[in-house]
């Protein structure tokens, strides 16, 4: 059995590449399954200190978690 020089050199650049793309694939799903996603949480601000942070939403008055000042949230009709 012979295997031509050309079979060679396209496994020799093949696999490297093969198993450079597997990596890359891993590390996305990895990365996409890691992120984090706020479904029952709303951003607030502060309007002392301007700390921003996840607060819930059936929360009205929120303290900072940075200076311990009471945050109202946005959008509540006030």
């Amino acid at each position: 059995m012979t295997v031509s020089i050309g079979t060679l050199i396209g496994f020799y650049v093949m696999l490297p590449l093969a198993g450079l793309l597997g990596l890359w694939l891993f590390d996305e799903w990895r990365a996409r399954r890691k992120r984090f996603v706020p479904t029952s949480a709303v951003l607030a601000t502060c309007d002392i200190c301007l700390h921003q942070f996840f607060c819930d939403k059936d929360e009205r008055l929120v303290r900072c978690p940075r200076c311990g000042s009471l945050v109202r949230q946005k959008g509540d009709g006030v």
